[in-house]
């Protein structure tokens, strides 16, 4: 009885801070938007395999984050007096 009492103390103070967060808007209307998209993606999946495109995607932007990081890497080092 005393916990269910502090119980509902507690959630009760939850849910008024969640109810104080604004709704989420209505991401409905991305279908109908995005549709044109799905169609392009459709069309191409019959010649390439899309998560193939998305997988090749991936490592390029995976490499080139390596490159970027290195550089700066490097940058720091010559910053460092004595060593070339």
């Amino acid at each position: 009885m005393i916990i269910e009492f502090f119980f509902d103390i507690i959630f009760g103070f939850l849910e008024f801070l969640i109810g104080c967060f604004p709704e989420f808007p209505d991401f409905s209307i991305l279908n109908v938007a995005l549709s044109p998209l799905f169609y392009v993606l459709k069309l191409i999946n019959n010649f390439v395999s899309v998560p193939l495109l998305g997988s090749c995607g991936l490592i390029i932007l995976f490499v080139y984050n390596i490159k970027f990081a290195w550089s700066i890497v490097m940058w720091l080092i010559r910053k460092i007096p004595g060593v070339s």
